[in-house]
Order: C-alpha cells, then sequence, then structure tokens
C-alpha cells in the first residue's frame, strides 16, 4: 500500500503505529504536525488539538478561543 501524500513529509499518529507509518514518511512524536497540505495528529485527544488548531488556522486566534470556551477545553498551542 503507497501513501504518497506522505512522501517527502514529517507525520504522527498514535505510538502503537509508529513503525506502521515509518514506511511512508518521517514519523515525529508530536500532538500535531503541520506539513501545509497534510496536518496530522497523534492521538483520540490530539484530534481535539487539531481541531482546535485548524479552527484557528483558518477562522483565526479569537474564533478558536471562543470555540475552546464552549468546549470547556484547555488548549496549549505552544505544547503542540
Amino acid at each position: 500500500m503507497e501513501l504518497q501524500v506522505f512522501e517527502r513529509k514529517k507525520a504522527t499518529t498514535h505510538r502503537k503505529a509508529f513503525e506502521e507509518l515509518s514506511k511512508f514518511c518521517s514519523v515525529v512524536d508530536r500532538r500535531i504536525v503541520d506539513e501545509g497540505d497534510v496536518i496530522t495528529a497523534r492521538g483520540v485527544t490530539s484530534s481535539i488539538d487539531l481541531g482546535l488548531y485548524i479552527c484557528e488556522k483558518l477562522a483565526g486566534r479569537k474564533v478558536m478561543e471562543e470555540i475552546r470556551e464552549q468546549m470547556d477545553y484547555s488548549f496549549s498551542p505552544e505544547l503542540l
């Protein structure tokens, strides 16, 4: 199986899948990896962070903060 979308990219996934993903790209142990046209998250809770990250990227920090507050969720972009 080929995943050309990952060619010459860095990505992350759940730690148990690092070995499998490493067949297709450089695996990075981070919550979110943004490679421009490909953004990956490490696990279930990282997916919440990913959603907020994409909201900020598309709609700005203020909108992301409003969503985060409605969710009552602590999000620290500096941890990414």
